[in-house]
């Protein structure tokens, strides 16, 4: 039976910290995604360690040594990522001290919009007080190989800080979690959307992607809702040893994904929120599988998106004129986007107007 070991890491200063910061993995699969903080919450933790306050502990998984020689990294973060990444950033000298900083062991000390360089350089005793600072760091190890007891210890630290639907599945790890990852890894999510993956947005668009796939080739051959507990329970359900199928999912997920980013552009306007990915991702798979990808241009899209202005103006002057489904697709779009019913009937909307022939789903 496995269970968790935990003790104080010895000599966790922040220049040590700072000297492995090579070995330390900031990224398991467990991880919530970085870049999260503000500047300002960045300056308030340096002015705590300037100013010697308590800090939250830091929680590090002590790996193996077989690890160690495969992957370099010694550690991999369980909570505390933020923090790490915000001491390093200062340190780069990515942000500088607020301008109404306090040094409160001598307020005659003016510190307020340094850099951590300009306080090596002016005040040379404060920049190795800092440096000396002694995170709180406990490493965690585990006495057997069960890494569901990691997962599990992530997700009870952040209970405290809510995790989004996108990270609370990622804590669920397995292998279509790392699908997932893989799968937002993709050019289109890299070079063609439009909107942020400060909190791997990018990730609950790809789990969509899969879903869809797995819905489309499972069973009854249908789709289903897009909604938390259907992703959930796709990350459950292919959690481990089903590699083979997985695999496959990904496969099929990607060759959609190669035709879209070379029909899209760098940051594309027509993609620049998630509801709508689902029904192009839809009418690619279904150029694909027809060998009919000549029939979905970013022209004809952009077209498309003019034509639903225009028959919203429309229907302001003219109601009886206006065309019916095309309010409905845009109604669809604004609310309910991962409804089956939604998906499937702007799906058939947007098909028709392509010229495309559509796969009845």
């Amino acid at each position: 039976m496995s269970y968790v070991e935990t003790a104080a890491l010895k000599n966790s200063t922040i220049m040590y910290l700072q000297s492995i910061r090579e070995e330390i993995n900031m990224n398991p699969d467990y991880q919530r995604s970085g870049g999260i903080w503000t500047t300002e919450k960045r300056r308030l933790l340096i002015d705590s360690i300037l100013n010697d306050y308590d800090l939250p502990k830091i929680y590090f998984h002590e790996l193996s040594a077989e690890a160690f020689s495969k992957t370099g990294h010694k550690y991999a973060v369980i909570d505390g990522r933020q923090r790490l990444e915000t001491i390093w950033k200062f340190m780069d000298g990515d942000f500088t001290l607020a301008d109404d900083f306090e040094y409160q062991r001598d307020k005659k000390i003016e510190l307020a919009g340094l850099s951590y360089d300009d306080i090596a350089k002016t005040h040379p005793k404060i920049r190795v007080r800092f440096d000396s600072f002694v995170m709180p760091v406990v490493a965690v190890t585990i006495d057997g190989d069960d890494l569901d007891l990691i997962e599990d210890m992530f997700s009870r630290l952040n209970e405290a800080v809510p995790l989004n639907a996108a990270e609370k599945r990622n804590a669920i790890g397995g292998d279509m979690v790392k699908a997932i990852t893989e799968v937002s890894n993709h050019s289109f999510f890299k070079q063609n959307v439009r909107f942020r993956n400060n909190r791997y947005q990018h990730r609950e668009s790809a789990a969509r992607f899969l879903l869809i796939e797995d819905s489309l080739t499972t069973g009854d051959e249908r789709i289903v809702d897009t909604k938390k507990v259907y992703l959930d329970n796709l990350a459950v359900k292919y959690r481990e040893n089903q590699k083979k199928r997985v695999t496959f999912l990904k496969k099929a997920v990607v060759s959609v994904l190669d035709a879209m980013h070379k029909e899209f552009t760098k940051s594309d306007e027509l993609l620049q929120a998630q509801g709508i990915l689902v029904v192009y991702y839809l009418v690619f798979r279904a150029a694909v599988e027809k060998g009919n990808l000549d029939k979905i241009t970013r022209k004809k899209l952009l077209s498309f998106r003019e034509r639903l202005a225009e028959n919203r103006d429309q229907a302001v002057d003219n109601y009886p004129d206006a065309s019916f489904e095309l309010l409905e697709f845009d109604r669809l779009n604004q609310q309910g986007t991962n409804d089956a019913s939604s998906i499937k009937e702007r799906y058939r909307i947007l098909s028709q107007y392509l010229k495309l022939s559509a796969a009845v789903i």
